[in-house]
């Protein structure tokens, strides 16, 4: 039997999709974020308001450095310029989408300190304190909120627009709290834990940038990776991304930008 003209072009169309799909790898990009010299100790803040639960001071959440000067909080998010093509998404992303982020209220503190979305997921404010907090969060794209929170209440909330940068979060009662949301279209992002450490899982192989950013100062603009010094105003970090793991190792940030 013979093939026509369009049945040909069919198969030659499948056939560049089959390759296609499988030429399509994926990497995960991991790495530390370090503070090079000595950061000065943050003062505690005050408590104003129910010291009787709080106590009279808490720390102060904006920089936290753990083992080895390992960096907290230090947010990452893929990065594109004006007019570039979205990646493709790993499908494993789509199940993570529709789990909820849980944003707490723990001992008068905002739990995590810094929250990662993908727009359209949902996000659980909720209060794990035997008094009311709260919830008051800021952005750009996206309409603010201000909604009470009561002794063991849960809020949902999805955000509708990406957010360039993290929104603001803060408590009406406990003037002392604050925490940032960042809010993203893609899911390649990460927020480092008390080591300093981060992953992003299954990023498509390829050329990348990822933005780096700190409460304190905000934008990294400066970092040290594998001995060389990276400087970029908007904080963007160009990496490589191979099939498999992609270990950055340390990457370091000068203490005395940490102000």
């Amino acid at each position: 039997m013979k093939l026509t003209q369009l049945g040909l072009m069919l198969l030659a169309v499948v056939g560049i999709c089959a390759q296609s799909a499988v030429a399509q790898e994926w990497g995960t990009v991991k790495g530390r974020f370090v503070v090079s010299g000595d950061v000065a100790a943050l003062p505690a803040m005050e408590v104003t308001k129910d010291a009787e639960f709080c106590g009279p001071k808490l720390p102060d959440p904006s920089i936290l450095v753990g083992e080895k000067n390992g960096l907290q909080n230090v947010a990452l998010w893929l990065y594109l310029d004006r007019g570039d093509k979205a990646p493709p998404v790993h499908p494993d992303y789509a199940a993570a989408a529709k789990a909820p982020v849980v944003v707490d209220n723990k001992a008068c503190l905002y739990d995590p300190h810094v929250a990662m979305v993908v727009v359209g997921q949902p996000v659980e404010f909720t209060n794990s304190d035997p008094i009311p907090h709260n919830f008051k969060v800021e952005g750009f794209a996206n309409a603010g909120m201000n909604n009470l929170v009561p002794v063991g209440g849960v809020f949902e909330h999805k955000f509708d627009s990406e957010e360039r940068y993290p929104m603001n979060a803060s408590c009406s009662i406990h003037p002392w709290m604050s925490a940032k949301i960042v809010v993203r279209e893609l899911p390649y992002m990460a927020v480092t834990g008390e080591d300093g450490s981060f992953e992003i899982k299954n990023l498509p192989v390829g050329e990348h940038k990822l933005q780096v950013w700190h409460e304190v100062p905000g934008t990294i603009k400066e970092m040290t990776i594998g001995g060389k010094k990276v400087k970029d105003r908007k904080g963007l970090l160009e990496i490589t991304v191979k099939a498999g793991d992609n270990d950055l190792g340390d990457i370091a940030i000068d203490a005395g930008d940490l102000k």
